[in-house]
């Protein structure tokens, strides 16, 4: 718990008195890859802060997985959770797997609301968070819409070169919008 405490310090400059209240209500919990932590139609209920591994989102389209939309990665050291869900307490639209081993510290939504009301600045980093987990999705947006697949692919490569080599290249000609081997032609041309 040493490694959050030092991401809110660095980050928000959060008071010891304030780490002691968030400490009290945060769990850890690990998964293994390839696990579904977050099933589509299920209520989010937890916002955690991704210690270790990768995050996939992903949309159903139908029973095979295979032609899934991958809808976002999350990398480490960074807050993720279906937003939406957690926000409004309704069902998601999406899911979230597990590419990598991953290790999570996570509180549920009823103790968010009861840290928000303990603490000072609790209520700041949660707004943080959400809007800078807002804003992400908001330029991978933009993106999408202002450059090629050649180009969001060397954005997404920059953002974390070593983690990107263990997703799997059908998520990231997936969540790029394009087919196999239109990545396959883009890499050859990279590289």
């Amino acid at each position: 718990m040493d490694e959050i405490y030092l991401y809110l310090q660095t980050h928000f400059g959060i008071t010891y008195e304030d780490w002691e209240i968030i400490a009290s209500k945060m769990f850890v919990q690990e998964f293994k890859k390839k696990e579904i932590i977050l099933y589509p139609g299920d209520q989010e209920d937890h916002l955690s802060f991704l210690s270790k591994g990768v995050l996939r989102f992903f949309i159903p389209t139908d029973e095979n997985k295979e032609t899934d939309i991958t809808y976002d990665f999350m990398f480490e050291k960074k807050f993720a959770c279906a937003d939406e869900s957690f926000i409004t307490r309704t069902p998601s639209v999406y899911g979230i797997e597990t590419l990598t081993d991953v290790l999570l510290y996570r509180f549920t939504y009823q103790d968010l609301q009861d840290i928000y009301k303990k603490t000072k600045n609790a209520e700041r980093i949660g707004r943080i968070a959400h809007q800078n987990m807002f804003l992400e999705r908001s330029q991978r947006l933009y993106s999408f819409l202002k450059y090629s697949a050649k180009d969001r692919y060397q954005n997404l490569f920059k953002e974390n070169p070593i983690l990107i080599k263990q997703i799997p290249q059908k998520y990231i000609a997936s969540y790029l919008g394009i087919t196999l081997q239109a990545l396959s032609r883009i890499k050859r041309q990279i590289y």
